[in-house]
């Protein structure tokens, strides 16, 4: 008989990454630092139970955090289980899980079937209005901020909040009347938010523990980023059996700013004493040097979970620490250093392997505007989404108003899209006065039109009969073609046919075409591609079955059949995933938000802005999470690391910039330049990025005549300021190097062929507008004729 070591699920994992697969615990901590394989451990552990222990997938919970890691993992255990069964697992973020159970079991705690999902624009206007109403000295954005951590928190939170004395505080009471009347208002337009989705399950699994009677085993993702109510679910969902898995790593909780609790590890561990414990030290993505680094970063804070991490890589190029003059030299030194290791490289790297990663999106502009003059096209993530460009939000609105037309925030939205006569300040004053009369306003709006009753706000007859016939019919319209929308066949007259039915009741081409007349092309193109995402949708759902959850005897299950509000919340529930994008192969810069970039990995890593009142940010009250933040950064590297530090912040501002705290003890172990990236330097890149270095006689033989290998940016005899110029107009003119300040390597034997010589001028270049939506466009006569002077 085989020892439980030759099973082939733990075939390729090492040995602390087999205990946890195999572990039979009841709960298991999976600590899991960056580049160590969690994602293959918890999918492994997953397929264990299932195959080894014999539960079956639809009693087994896995919560992750973001729907692209769900996905990620659905498709690694299908691969792993095959016969298409990770489709009867409960797997999905804490949010799609929750609404699962709140529409399958909602009505046993006075659920209505057809609730809606409030996103945040929604929720940020209830709380305005709601302020403005009871005249409230609140400030809306931190009111909304205060009611969604005290839902975050969980029944701890929510108790010590009744505990408080009433009368202590203004700011307190006020607060709480916010609260209350925001509730009312969800209430009224049958909508939950996102943190109602986990509060009312909770309340569902307290109230009703039968309805989780099946489970097995719960798996919890990024275990790290639970705050209190997910803590509270996860312990809910594994009620019966107590068998919980989870994986995370304390040092990479960045997210305390949304309720976050790093403290949930240390309760897990103090309310289940049967915990395994399981470190996975094996880094497999970075380097030793930046490895070693990040470690020294790390361990300031001397709070920390004590773990230690392990390079399975050769030690590598040394992290650089570059000290530049301003943000202007900064983005200019990144330009040339992301040149120079490409071509050093000769091409084995390329543009998609650079990550430029940003403590805050607003220190992009000197980056993006120096991007865009060198013709180096790149990507913002955290940019604009598909489902937040204009035209798709109006169809969504649309369609949010057609379920559930009491839904005040998205009929407001659309009143008068297209034009109906009705401003804005008309569509206020009739939520208000519907609010205040506790109706909703498509009640008040219907019954205005309908002579049932007057509206105190004036509407002209030629509005009203706008309204009538624009509005109310379209909508009642659509809601009879939307009733027989639970055909999941593949019918294109169900999902489909009603969106081109809005499409058509709209003439929303034309709108789009006297609203947008310059890029209205684009704009429909959108439209189209909207139409192909609920084609997208109908077509899985015929190929994963029904999402329902697994009967359980004695306990009747509500049975959603509308495909109208399956989408709709598949929408909503889905906010980070990009929708759209270009369908271009070009290989492009990534810019990201740190936040962002966590989980993610590139050979090449800049971090800019290393100071003092950046990270640590200025307006942070966590000096730990700042440390761990910059930590997840560094360890998004696998090869070359560069942090760079400006003297001052821009050209005009005698204001210096101090380097960052969580540096300047270890500042020595740095380079200060950008390495040298000699033969063995590159070949160890290549050994970590598993790709084949070219000769030396192709890299050298394709640099540039006089072409500079060491990173000299700022050094001769000019000014920080005139170098600054110089190397602007290489950057904008071509990709020749700069100017000679030292001795330079001649071309190899052969000569150089200008011919393959690039010009920015032929490249694409990738502007700020655009990078919302990740198109690349080739530079136009006034583009060119833009950045011809902007080059100058």
């Amino acid at each position: 008989m085989a020892s439980v070591a030759d099973h082939p699920i733990l075939k390729g994992l090492n040995n602390a990454q087999r205990r946890a697969v195999s572990s039979s615990s009841a709960t298991v901590a999976i600590l899991a630092g960056p580049g160590s394989g969690k994602t293959h451990t918890l999918t492994s552990r997953v397929v264990w139970l299932v195959d080894e222990v014999g539960y079956r997938p639809q009693d087994v919970v896995v919560a992750t955090f973001t729907v692209k890691a769900a996905r990620e993992m659905m498709d690694r255990i299908g691969r792993a289980l095959g016969g298409g069964r990770e489709k009867k697992l409960i797997l999905g973020t804490f949010h799609s899980i929750c609404r699962r159970y709140l529409s399958a079991y909602g009505g046993k705690i006075g659920l209505p079937k057809d609730f809606g999902i409030a996103d945040d624009k929604d929720s940020r206007g209830i709380v305005e209005r709601v302020c403005k109403r009871l005249k409230l000295t609140l400030d809306p954005p931190t009111a909304r901020a205060w009611i969604s951590k005290q839902k975050a928190g969980g029944s701890e939170k929510e108790s010590a909040r009744a505990k408080k004395p009433p009368g202590k505080s203004l700011g307190l009471q006020e607060l709480q009347t916010c609260y209350d009347e925001y509730q009312k208002q969800l209430e009224r337009s049958n909508l939950l938010d996102y943190d109602d989705l986990l509060v009312r399950c909770v309340e569902l699994l307290r109230k009703f523990p039968s309805c989780v009677s099946n489970i097995q085993s719960v798996l919890i993702d990024e275990y790290q980023d639970t705050n209190g109510i997910q803590y509270e679910l996860m312990k809910l969902f594994a009620q019966h059996r107590s068998r919980i898995t989870i994986v995370g790593d304390p040092d990479q909780s960045i997210y305390g700013w949304r309720s976050a609790e790093i403290g949930n590890l240390w309760r897990l561990l103090r309310e289940f004493k049967g915990t395994e414990e399981v470190s996975l030290e094996d880094n497999y993505r970075s380097s030793q040097s930046i490895l070693n680094l990040s470690l020294q970063v790390i361990q300031q804070d001397k709070d920390r979970y004590k773990k230690v991490l392990k390079p399975v890589h050769t030690r590598g190029s040394r992290p650089v620490l570059r000290k530049l003059k301003n943000a202007y030299a900064e983005a200019d030194w990144i330009v040339c250093e992301m040149r120079r290791v490409i071509m050093m490289s000769g091409n084995m790297l390329t543009h998609s392997d650079v990550a430029i990663l940003l403590r805050s999106a607003a220190l992009s502009r000197h980056i993006e505007s120096t991007l865009g003059k060198a013709g180096i096209a790149y990507k913002m993530v955290g940019g604009f989404k598909f489902y937040d460009r204009a035209e798709i939000k109006t169809l969504l609105d649309y369609l949010r108003v057609v379920h559930q037309p009491h839904n005040n925030d998205a009929l407001s939205r659309i009143m008068n899209v297209p034009k109906r006569g009705i401003g804005e300040g008309t569509i206020k004053n009739l939520i208000e006065e519907a609010e205040q009369a506790s109706m909703s306003l498509w009640t008040l709006l219907v019954k205005h039109c309908r002579g049932q009753r007057t509206a105190k706000t004036k509407i002209t007859k030629h509005t009203e009969q706008r309204i009538t016939g624009g509005l109310i019919r379209v909508i009642e319209d659509l809601r009879k073609i939307s009733a027989h929308t639970d055909d999941v066949s593949g019918d294109s007259d169900g999902l489909v046919g009603l969106i081109h039915q809005l499409i058509k009741l709209l003439d929303f081409e034309r709108f789009l075409k006297d609203t947008h007349p310059d890029d209205h092309e684009q704009r429909w193109a959108n439209v189209q591609e909207f139409i192909n995402v609920a084609a997208d949708f109908v077509r899985d759902l015929e190929q994963t079955g029904d999402d329902t959850l697994p009967e359980i005897q004695g306990l009747q299950q509500s049975v959603e059949t509308e495909l109208l509000p399956r989408f709709l919340a598949n929408v909503s529930l889905a906010s980070d995933v990009q929708t759209g994008e270009d369908g271009e192969n070009k290989p492009l810069v990534t810019i990201s938000t740190i936040h962002a970039a966590k989980g993610l990995e590139w050979p090449v890593v800049f971090i800019p802005a290393v100071y003092q009142g950046s990270i640590p940010h200025a307006r942070s009250e966590d000096q730990n999470e700042e440390r761990r933040l910059l930590y997840v950064a560094m360890t998004r590297a696998k090869c070359l690391l560069y942090l760079s530090c400006p003297t001052y912040r821009s050209n005009s501002s005698d204001e210096p910039c101090e380097l960052s705290s969580f540096v300047a003890t270890i500042s020595r172990s740095f380079l200060e330049k950008g390495p040298c990236l000699d033969r063995p330097v590159m070949e160890q890149i290549a050994q970590i990025v598993k790709r084949k270095l070219p000769s030396n006689e192709a890299i050298y033989g394709s640099l540039p005549s006089m072409y500079s290998p060491e990173d000299d940016f700022g050094c001769g005899p000019e000014s920080e300021q005139d170098n600054r110029r110089n190397t602007s107009r290489q950057i904008g003119a071509s990709i020749d190097a700069p100017p000679a300040k030292r001795p330079r390597l001649s071309a190899p034997a052969g000569g150089y062929d200008s011919s393959k010589e690039l010009d920015w001028r032929k490249d694409y270049a990738t502007t700020m507008e655009q990078s919302s939506n990740f198109t690349l466009k080739k530079s136009g006569t006034k583009t060119l004729h833009m950045l011809l002077q902007l080059a100058t």
